[in-house]
């Protein structure tokens, strides 16, 4: 058991290695990332307590995969395999259980420790044994897959904006609609097969602008109905609605551009902390959007030429 946590370890430091960062500082900017979106998370809605517990859970879900449980228990015992699914299922939970104990959540806590155990036991199944149809089969493949996989995530922003309109927060709604483009944004945040790039038969800037169109076009069927429902309930508000909608779209666009700056590797630790401090601060958009499209075209140039 401990070979394999050992093994973890040196994999996590090659992967840091790999995006140009040296293991003890990404260890470093991780923790302060993740205290700093916690202390924000909680200072931004007083739902924070439940959206931190399902983040948590969602990601210690991810350990449950049934194919990686299942060439542990080809590799192990079964006494140590579900003590290495127990302890590391403890360890992804504990950031989040001090965090929730800081902020005087200790119920919560407990929970968390209690389903993260829970969840050592349970195997999921990422594939769909029937396809899911979309709306989006015209133009794959982002958000095709994406709504696949986080589809219950979609269902969720909906089921909170009907809570905002029914409690009448409009905070919560505007969290609602807020989500739908960061879903969106996930769906952008690995790169496909170059393969899937060569095919196209246009210039990088046609590209490009092809991505962004289609984005844009599917996200407006996600969000717009959303939009709709909260500004009938909320028309004193509908310029911040419409205001929060154009920066998703501009959001959605940035993290586009992200993407193939890098392509056909992943964003560099550098590159990501740059389009974090554009989504954290808009104003910065002004010079990150042209520096991400100016390597996005030299990257893709070399593929599409």
């Amino acid at each position: 058991m401990q070979y394999y946590f050992v093994l973890q370890y040196r994999i996590l430091n090659r992967r840091l290695n790999e995006l140009g960062v040296r293991p003890f500082l990404g260890y470093i900017l991780g923790l302060l990332v993740f205290v700093g979106l916690s202390y924000y998370l909680f200072y931004k809605t007083s739902y924070a307590a439940y959206l931190y517990i399902t983040i948590a859970l969602s990601t210690i879900s991810k350990l449950s995969d049934r194919e990686r449980n299942e060439f542990l228990l080809a590799t192990f015992s079964s006494s140590v395999y579900r003590r290495i699914r127990c302890l590391e299922n403890s360890i992804l939970a504990w950031p989040f259980v001090l965090f929730l104990l800081y902020e005087g959540q200790w119920r919560l806590a407990l929970l968390l420790i209690l389903c993260a155990v829970a969840l050592s036991r349970v195997k999921f199944d990422d594939r769909l044994n029937v396809t899911l149809p979309t709306p989006f089969y015209r133009f794959p493949f982002e958000f095709t897959q994406g709504f696949r996989k986080y589809w219950f995530l979609y269902l969720l922003a909906y089921f909170v904006g009907f809570k905002a309109v029914e409690v009448a927060n409009f905070n919560l709604g505007v969290g609602s609609l807020v989500s739908v483009f960061l879903l969106g944004m996930l769906h952008y945040s690995t790169p496909e097969h170059e393969y899937f790039v060569w095919i196209y038969s246009c210039s990088a800037r046609k590209f490009l602008f092809k991505k962004m169109a289609t984005a844009m076009f599917y996200s407006s069927m996600l969000a717009v109905p959303l939009l709709l429902g909260l500004s009938a309930y909320f028309p004193d508000n509908l310029l911040i609605l419409l205001g929060v909608q154009c920066l998703g779209y501009l959001f959605l666009l940035t993290m586009i551009l992200a993407k193939y700056s890098a392509f056909p590797g992943e964003m560099s630790l550098p590159q990501a902390i740059l389009l974090g401090l554009g989504l954290w601060f808009p104003p910065l958009l002004v010079v990150v959007i042209p520096l991400f499209y100016t390597r996005s075209i030299k990257r893709l140039n070399a593929i599409l030429q």
